[in-house]
């Protein structure tokens, strides 16, 4: 491997500066379904896709009752995944407080995480919108998914586009201008 290509690979697996390319990141599409809205009154993560950005996808279908170990090794190794780059999703206060509940519960630290909202993002890029629901964002810019939302696997793809239209528009170019934030995972 030349420096350069090194160079590049240490870029993509280190944590970014505000001031790096989107194109030299790596971003890390992440969503999460769950049972209810609030972890807090006994709703569950029922499923979490994450998508590389070689578009390889994780997908992990939750099944079995929280508090089990298969549960908390599966939680760590989609904490393992999410720490691999900038972590990429709409809402994402909504899954980030469901995957902190649940690691709590289980004595499982959160690591330290940088991520961009697409919730967030589309409020700058796209201001004094009546809805930002991911279904009416993406009408908004006519993407087309494939299978029906409110499946993580199909609801990762869908931001996945939803980001690069959103960069697109917005004229963004790097992580910072993307609204790039650092996760305080006690606030959660």
């Amino acid at each position: 491997m030349n420096s350069q290509s090194i160079l590049l690979q240490n870029i993509r697996v280190n944590r970014p500066d505000p001031t790096y390319s989107l194109e030299l990141i790596n971003l890390i599409f992440f969503d999460i379904e769950t049972t209810g809205l609030r972890p807090d009154r006994g709703a569950k993560i029922t499923e979490v896709s994450i998508l590389n950005r070689n578009s390889q996808i994780y997908s992990w279908q939750l099944g079995f009752k929280p508090g089990a170990s298969s549960f908390s090794d599966e939680l760590q190794n989609i904490l393992i995944h999410l720490k691999q780059g900038v972590v990429v999703g709409h809402n994402l206060q909504f899954d980030f407080w469901f995957i902190s509940y649940e690691a709590e519960k289980l004595g499982i630290d959160g690591p330290s995480l940088q991520f961009i909202d697409t919730l967030s993002l589309s409020r700058k890029v796209l201001p004094q919108r009546n809805s930002y629901i991911l279904g009416n964002l993406l009408m908004e810019f006519d993407i087309k998914v494939n299978g029906e939302l409110h499946n993580a696997i199909t609801d990762t793809e869908a931001t996945r586009a939803l980001f690069w239209k959103l960069v697109e528009k917005g004229g963004i170019s790097t992580v910072g201008e993307a609204g790039m934030k650092k996760l305080n995972w006690s606030s959660f």
